[in-house]
């Protein structure tokens, strides 16, 4: 009897704990209770110890208690890293988030510089909802938050003939949800983008873009882009994700392969004649002047390419 009575506290305790999360209620960092697994055996031992013994029910439920007690103050308490991305973090999944010291912004900004023909964005981001554009405007790019809960810093540096613009950005409030980040780009420059999230909602219209190099690095994601055609010889696409939806949307035209070496995924590349195993191509691949090369990886990803 009492077994059962600890199985459903414990249930109970979970349910609980994923019903105030979710509704935002409360904000429970998963991450920060796993190191204390160990005491999952010292539990068991005790139950071991008491069972069959006079109050061995009592002593049984007030463990249980105490330790569920203790794994709710630490998983309130704890900072609030959202615990996917530490999840997710790996070798080709990496959030770097802004210094503690940094000054953040609702929006930043850096001037067009018309005697720079080719800039690098670095784009770091946890858990949100960014949305990226191509405008021609005043400045080379900028970023602003909808709404006061995310915020933003930037530093720019000039490297090998490129201006290279690093923009950090987290969520300011304790919600895990936030307003959309919009995210502008000058069209008149060869972009190499670097953009690095975690747990995010990401979409764009980046058709009018010209790049050299895509790198996505994300999970648990949703991702959706349009991309217009390859004005270079080359414009090398590189997604490293995770748990993730990634939709983009290429011109008929356009010519494509895919090098895949994704795990218990599902891909669906509309329009490639030829579909060997981990490659897949474009029927004019090879007698195309310019090209879209994308290498995805990663695990139990949702990868379509679809044509308009």
């Amino acid at each position: 009897m009492e077994n059962k009575i600890t199985s459903g506290i414990w249930f109970v305790f979970i349910g609980l704990i994923l019903l105030l999360h979710n509704l935002d209620i409360i904000h429970f960092n998963f991450w920060a209770v796993i190191k204390y697994w160990p005491l999952l055996i010292i539990i068991a031992g005790v139950n071991l110890i008491v069972q069959n013994k006079a109050y061995g029910s009592y002593i049984k439920i007030g463990c249980n208690v105490l330790f569920l007690g203790w794994i709710l103050y630490v998983g309130t308490t704890a900072s609030n890293t959202d615990w996917t991305e530490q999840l997710y973090n790996s070798k080709y999944i990496h959030v770097e988030h802004t210094d503690n010291g940094a000054p953040l912004s609702d929006a930043v900004q850096i001037p067009f510089d018309s005697t720079m023909k080719a800039s690098t964005l670095e784009f770091n981001g946890g858990a949100g909802k960014f949305e990226m554009r191509v405008n021609e405007n005043i400045n080379l790019v900028s970023a602003r938050s909808k709404t006061d809960d995310m915020g933003m810093n930037m530093k720019t540096v000039h490297e090998e003939g490129r201006q290279k613009v690093v923009i950090n950005a987290q969520p300011t409030s304790k919600s895990k949800k936030s307003d959309a980040v919009l995210i502008d780009l000058h069209p008149d420059v060869l972009w190499n983008l670097n953009l690095n999230y975690g747990a995010a909602n990401i979409s764009g219209d980046l058709s009018m873009l010209k790049f050299d190099k895509l790198e996505i690095n994300t999970g648990a994601s949703n991702m959706s882009l349009t991309l217009g055609l390859p004005q270079i010889r080359h414009s090398k696409i590189e997604i490293a994700t995770a748990a993730s939806k990634i939709h983009l949307r290429v011109p008929k035209d356009a010519a494509i392969k895919v090098e895949y070496t994704s795990i218990l995924s599902k891909n669906s590349f509309e329009g490639f004649e030829t579909n060997e195993s981990g490659v897949a191509k474009t029927a004019h691949y090879d007698e195309a002047e310019n090209k879209f090369d994308i290498e995805l990886e990663g695990a139990a990803n949702n990868f379509t390419i679809s044509r308009y």
